[in-house]
């Protein structure tokens, strides 16, 4: 009795071209797989460093802000040179000290604490003083939680904020405020 014949021939004409062309669609889909995942990792990454930017940033705002209501509110002096307390004589040159806003340093002040999510953080900052402005007919006012000034000399401030998360996201703001 004669064997059956597979398809396509007998068996020992094939040549096996079926596996290679197997692996080589596994090989391009596990490609494919790989860089998939590395485009997933590398967005992730990317969300958690606008995420906590972001949280950098509001942090410096509030101390931005506080800063702003110290020098509303109150009688700011001044020291004679330097920085003391965060308070700042005209031309201190804090911003040229790489060190000035590490831990252990003076001259900045700590603002109240703000809890975004489960992290908390203090922004720094400080007030410099950039002496007097003239201001022509000074009759009206921005501020309206304060009576209007109606003199022709106002005070004027810069206000830096500093913030810095766990994990390196560091924020610098600044402002100029009139009184």
């Amino acid at each position: 009795m004669k064997p059956t014949p597979f398809l396509g021939g007998p068996r020992n004409n094939q040549q096996g071209a079926a596996l290679l062309v197997v692996l080589i669609v596994l090989l391009i889909l596990t490609l494919l797989g790989i860089s998939s995942l590395r485009m997933g990792i590398m967005q992730e990454r990317m969300a958690a460093n606008i995420a906590t930017r972001s949280m950098s940033f509001q942090v410096a705002e509030a101390g931005l802000r506080q800063g702003e209501l110290i020098a509303r509110d109150g009688t700011v002096t001044f020291p004679a040179s330097g920085c003391a307390a965060g308070r700042c004589a005209k031309a201190s040159a804090w911003d040229t000290n790489n060190n000035f806003w590490n831990d252990g340093q003076t001259g900045y002040e700590t603002g109240t604490q703000v809890s975004i999510g489960e992290t908390s953080l203090r922004p720094r900052f400080i007030i410099e003083d950039f002496g007097t402005t003239s201001v022509l007919g000074a009759t009206s006012c921005i501020d309206l939680s304060k009576p209007c000034i109606n003199s022709t000399s106002q005070s004027v401030y810069r206000i830096t904020s500093y913030a810095k998360t766990p994990n390196g996201a560091e924020v610098v703001l600044q402002s100029l405020y009139r009184r």
